[in-house]
């Protein structure tokens, strides 16, 4: 009996180690997580989860957030010795990690989508000069639908309700597009519970790796809610990459029958190639801005007023947190990989 109960306490953090072990080893073959894992395991798994949190109104993933704190004041007791606590902190931990990973995380490791679209490497000024100037006269041209006038910035009604699901249609009619091969059954958006909090650490939005539900910030400006939502429903559909998330997030929305959600896309495309082009032609930049409608140009500025709303001097820290957790799972540009969208835009477009 004592034999058993001894096995039993020796096996316990083993088989945790085991586990660890086995899925860093899974995430050394990315064919393996492609195939086996994004295609097969996560895309069964999450139209199960998705379509369980999609039918209850509030965020539960939030929700969770909140109790972690009481869960592991729960585990820690003055009665136990420092070993036990550090044991069981120790296992809560391993665990999160390993439900994070089977859950969700994986799919950082997954072939890039740039291999699976035969994307260059790299790109030149020209063909970025070019798909800048493409992206001006496809914003202009949705601005002008919209507004009647080139000069007049474009007004969003209050009610958003229309754009959420316009939004979502987009990613589900852009599942045709040789892109995305993951079929959305179910959708599970909603606004966070944390919407000031993101605020002022300067993010649109997430999705909850545990329960699958995409988060928007429902304090974002209006013509960066369509883009949000996308992005986050990429991170459901399993694309974990931020570039990659902007890229299909950019791509539907332009794809999109509603000119709002259209003019979304294309403004926050056309922000990342202008602020490229900024960097390594400073003089091709200057004579394209001039081309962009000046309403366009109030609507990016509208847009940035709104957020300076939140500025703080914590931003940068906790910016540089969310950093490291980036490069910690298997995106070594970090933050900076938002920007990478550039890339996959031009050797696209």
């Amino acid at each position: 009996m004592l034999k058993r109960f001894f096995f039993r306490k020796k096996l316990k953090p083993l088989l945790f180690l085991v586990l660890v072990l086995a899925i860093e080893l899974i995430k050394l073959d990315s064919n393996f997580v492609e195939n086996f894992y994004s295609n097969l395991l996560y895309k069964k798994s999450s139209s199960v989860f998705i379509y369980i949190f999609s039918s209850i109104p509030f965020s539960v993933g939030d929700l969770l957030y909140l109790l972690v704190p009481f869960i592991i004041y729960s585990i820690i007791h003055k009665s136990n010795t420092r070993r036990k606590n550090l044991k069981n902190i120790f296992y809560f931990f391993t665990t999160i990690y390993i439900v994070f990973q089977v859950q969700w995380g994986l799919n950082y490791h997954r072939i890039p989508l740039k291999n699976k679209l035969e994307i260059k490497e790299n790109y030149n000024t020209r063909s970025l000069i070019e798909t800048t100037n493409l992206f001006i006269k496809e914003t202009n041209n949705i601005h002008l639908k919209i507004s009647k006038n080139d000069t007049l910035a474009v007004f969003f009604n209050d009610d958003n309700t229309e754009i959420y699901e316009a939004s979502i249609n987009a990613v589900k009619k852009l599942e045709n597009n040789n892109v995305i091969k993951n079929q959305m059954k179910y959708v599970s958006v909603k606004n966070s519970l944390f919407s000031t909090l993101l605020s002022y650490m300067g993010f649109g939005g997430y999705i909850n790796p545990f329960t699958l539900e995409a988060q928007i910030n429902r304090n974002i400006p209006t013509i960066q809610i369509p883009t949000t939502i996308c992005h986050e429903m990429a991170h459901q559909i399993g694309y974990s990459a931020e570039n990659e998330a902007n890229f299909i997030g950019i791509l539907a929305t332009i794809s999109s029958d509603n000119n709002i959600v259209k003019y979304s896309g294309n403004v926050l495309a056309l922000k990342y190639l202008l602020n490229e082009l900024y960097k390594v032609d400073k003089k091709s930049f200057d004579q394209l801005y001039l081309k962009i409608n000046k309403g366009v140009i109030k609507n990016i500025k509208q847009a940035e007023k709104e957020i300076d709303i939140f500025k703080n001097p914590f931003k940068p820290y906790l910016k540089n947190i969310y950093d490291r957790y980036l490069k910690a799972n298997n995106q070594i540009a970090g933050i900076k990989s938002y920007s990478l969208v550039v890339n996959l835009l031009v050797n696209y477009y």
